[in-house]
């Protein structure tokens, strides 16, 4: 099949922006602007604005790499680079968390507050703003665009701009490095990131000596999950819920149980226990709509250890899989062998990387950097469909893989197996 033209590309931008204008100016939403005053378009739109707004992303994608042509997509990679290089300058630096929306300041000033040289915070900053990042409403002044007042006033934003450039960044560039020192390594300590922290023990566990960080990654991920719509992955649940009388549900490493909660007020029927460490858990109950109190509990356990629970109907995983590669993801299913009665479930809500051509170049690489992202981390990964059937069949040949559900426009898959002891049992793969 023939690539679309630079015509066709523009014409595509074209009808499609104009789907996404014409739904924001019905609905008398803003339209989108690098001016600080003017709030971006929501997060959760209808899937086909969505979609043509994703259509008219991907085509101006395709059409600016067929106009720079072969050499400039290859030189882009420095220019990407830079990016990065100004955002940890001005994370850094805290620049611009004391400027208001509407006020000005000057470089001479940034950079006497910062007790930096003014010529170079002119040129990082002016590097900043091809990216649109600040702007420089008139020669040596400083004001805010939409993208460095967000940075500046949303925490959130701010503790993701803290990872990405210190703890990311810098293992990314260790990356060829651990490949071909660990080739093939599954063990979560010979990584990348190990090697950029000087890092002996799991980021996870190195991150909790040190408070600040720690906190700084967990406000990153909250930034990161602020568009996750649990209603709808959980509703690509294949389960006969109406069916039962009770339905008793494990919410494996659930945090404060979003999922169990958002389960719990669907199905009146189903009683949760939400598993997680201690520290986590702690206080988690407060938070608990006081209807569900008593159909929603709490539960110290660690996935690493044998289930507790006995006999529940479903065993519940959500963005727990991700994090580690097949070797510790078959010990932590192994884990739960022991509980699982005849037809108990084990449903994993994760993502699942469909195979090549069938997302935008854009969804697609943004989901391939999460992917090595993972490997860099942990040496873990973003599975595709081969891989979590594969996971199952080698943690127990009495798992029943079920398959896998995407919902549309859905970042997350659904992954389920059923648990048939009575099927032949053959040796377990170690």
């Amino acid at each position: 099949m023939a690539s679309p033209s630079i015509l066709e590309l523009s014409q595509s931008v074209a009808t499609n922006t104009s789907i996404f204008h014409d739904y924001l100016t019905a609905e008398g939403l803003p339209l989108p602007s690098h001016e600080p005053s003017i709030p971006p378009p929501p997060l959760n739109l209808p899937s086909e604005i969505a979609a043509a707004r994703d259509a008219a992303i991907q085509a101006s994608y395709d059409l600016y790499e067929l106009l720079i042509g072969p050499y400039g997509i290859l030189l882009n990679g420095m220019f990407q680079n830079s990016r990065m290089l100004a955002l940890e300058f001005i994370h850094t630096h805290k620049i611009g968390q004391s400027l208001g929306q509407n006020n000005v300041t000057t470089f001479k000033d940034i950079a006497k507050s910062s007790n930096l040289d003014e010529d170079d915070t002119r040129r990082m900053l002016r590097l900043a703003m091809t990216n649109r990042i600040f702007r420089e409403p008139e020669p040596g002044v400083v004001a805010h665009s939409a993208a460095s007042h967000v940075l500046a006033t949303n925490p959130f934003v701010a503790a993701w701009a803290g990872v990405a450039t210190k703890e990311n960044w810098p293992a990314f560039q260790r990356t060829t490095e651990a490949l071909t020192k660990w080739p093939g390594s599954q063990d979560p300590l010979k990584t990348a990131f190990s090697l950029a922290h000087n890092f002996t023990d799991l980021p996870f566990v190195e991150w909790e000596k040190d408070p600040p960080r720690a906190k700084q990654f967990s406000n990153a991920m909250k930034f990161l999950n602020a568009g996750a719509q649990p209603e709808m992955i959980l509703s690509a649940i294949d389960y006969p819920f109406s069916t039962k009388n009770k339905v008793t549900f494990i919410d494996v490493g659930g945090s404060h149980g979003v999922a169990a909660i958002a389960l719990a007020e669907k199905h009146p029927q189903l009683s949760c226990i939400v598993q997680d460490f201690p520290n986590v858990i702690q206080g988690a109950d407060a938070q608990l709509p006081e209807h569900l109190r008593g159909r929603v509990k709490y539960m110290a356990h660690d996935f690493w250890t044998e289930q507790v629970v006995k006999g529940a109907d479903i065993y519940f995983f959500r963005w727990i899989f991700h994090d580690w590669s097949d070797e510790y993801a078959i010990r932590i299913l192994r884990q739960t062998v022991p509980a699982l009665k005849e037809g108990a479930r084990i449903i994993i809500n994760d993502a699942c990387i469909p195979p090549p051509g069938v997302l935008t170049t854009k969804q697609e690489m943004d989901l391939r950097t999460v992917d090595i992202l993972m490997k860099v981390f942990t040496n873990a990964k973003e599975c595709e469909a081969g891989d979590w059937h594969a996971l199952f069949e080698k943690a127990d040949s009495r798992f029943r893989f079920l398959g896998i559900t995407t919902p549309p426009s859905a970042r997350d898959s659904i992954i389920q197996a059923e648990w048939c002891p009575a099927a032949e049992s053959g040796s377990v793969i170690s």
